[in-house]
């Protein structure tokens, strides 16, 4: 007998170690470890109570998610008694380990950080994750308030006709059960607790200073329709607001448009990678909001974000039911709305990055206008018609300077022409 694909030998019980090779057995075909085998095959034997086992096998069970299924037997070899942990393959994969992957090659077990090489390992490319089966949740796990206001939400927005009354009759109409089986999908969207069933889960906002010393932090992380609607509260009550006073009023007003946040929000939730155990997170600095998602940009290219586009659909279950209670209009509109939210605003544009985390920043800066450009674009949101005339008169500078302080706008997606020449018109957009 010797160490191979599915066979490994420990001197003693060293418990990660031991813990990380079950994980990566689990992610493959299933093993075996010796625990009591020196690493040349010689048996040294092992000492160990029944209560350092119960310990060691609570362990596993606690901190492998979903929890690695193996049993344990002592096993005689001569004089010499040693401990045999036999390692079921998992039906849903991948299993994690204090938040970690593990894979066998031949006979040394690694570490698989990276997500996409998570899914080349352990799935099928036609498989979702909110597609899979979580055979640990029953009914009894879905917090019915949820499903209610939801449901309510799709039939106002004339999305969903006749909505199921019984939990498990709307689930299997909105595809979320096969056969008996809450799928993954069903759980995160409704579930009185997703963390039960998923390691790392939620949202998680943090509000920081210009030096990026932490002021404030709060986990969100109830399911996808609590958690969405939670975190924006958090986030508009923290963005910082500009003051105005209109009669007696009061005026506040958000530096950063609520719909380019809430659009950027559900855009990281519905997008996100689920088979990378990971928050979705949220950063609110004195001119900024950063919102992170684990996962990449895939067949897209940055530029193509601010144009209607296709979209590499992770999460069809999640999409859908966010399109029915109208959290998405359009799947590949999201990223354009928030464009146009900033834009509108007078803002710069969005900054989107991707590497491992795709991300984007929202400032609070301003687009950089001139005087006669700042004097259209507000003039033309108070509704008032103007023309590049009536801007060369005022400011005194020929039409041709006007006419392209007119297109510079247009081209930044601040106004929209319609017509041409002198019958041209210009609006801000929707």
């Amino acid at each position: 007998m010797h160490e191979d694909q599915v066979t490994e030998f420990k001197e003693s019980l060293d418990e990660d170690d031991i813990a990380q090779t079950m994980t990566a057995f689990a992610n493959g075909a299933g093993g075996k470890i010796y625990v009591g085998i020196s690493d040349d095959g010689k048996v040294k034997g092992i000492a160990m109570g029944k209560g350092k086992l119960e310990q060691f096998t609570n362990k596993v069970h606690n901190e492998t998610t979903p929890a690695i299924v193996f049993e344990t037997v002592f096993e005689k070899s001569g004089q010499l008694e040693i401990l045999a942990i036999t390692v079921h393959p998992a039906k849903r994969k991948p299993i994690f380990y204090n938040g970690l992957a593990y894979k066998r090659v031949n006979k040394t077990t690694l570490k698989v950080s990276d997500p996409e090489e998570l899914r080349s390992l352990f799935l099928n490319k036609t498989v979702f994750f909110d597609d899979v089966s979580c055979p640990e949740a029953r009914l009894a796990d879905l917090d019915e308030e949820t499903i209610q206001k939801f449901a309510s939400m799709a039939a106002t927005a004339g999305r969903l006709s006749s909505p199921a009354t019984k939990t498990d009759e709307l689930l299997s109409k909105l595809g979320l059960m096969n056969g008996k089986e809450i799928k993954n999908g069903g759980v995160m969207l409704f579930a009185k607790n997703p963390s039960a069933f998923f390691h790392v889960w939620g949202i998680r906002c943090a509000v920081v200073s210009s030096g990026m010393d932490f002021q404030d932090m709060q986990d969100f992380n109830g399911n996808l329709i609590q958690s969405v609607e939670q975190a924006m509260q958090f986030i508009m009550s923290k963005v910082p607001k500009e003051i105005r006073v209109e009669g007696l009023r009061r005026v506040e007003t958000p530096r950063i448009p609520e719909r380019a946040i809430r659009e950027a929000l559900v855009n990281a939730v519905a997008h996100r990678d689920y088979f990378f155990p990971s928050f979705v997170y949220v950063t609110v600095g004195p001119d900024h909001v950063e919102i992170k998602n684990p996962g990449r940009l895939e067949g897209l290219e940055i530029a193509d974000l601010a144009k209607v586009h296709s979209s590499v659909i992770k999460n069809p279950n999640i999409g859908r039911a966010f399109y029915l209670c109208k959290y998405i209009e359009a799947w590949g509109s999201g990223t354009v709305k928030i464009y146009q939210a900033m834009r509108q605003n007078g803002l710069k544009d969005p900054q989107f990055t991707t590497d491992s985390m795709f991300s984007v920043r929202l400032s609070m800066q301003g687009q950089k206008l001139n005087e006669r450009q700042k004097y259209i674009l507000a003039a033309i949101q108070a509704g008032k018609p103007l023309k590049p005339t009536d801007v060369a008169r005022k400011y005194d500078v020929s039409v041709t300077a006007t006419v392209g302080d007119f297109a510079n706008l247009v081209k930044l997606g601040l106004i929209q022409k319609s017509g041409r020449g002198r019958a041209s018109t210009f609006k801000t957009l929707n």
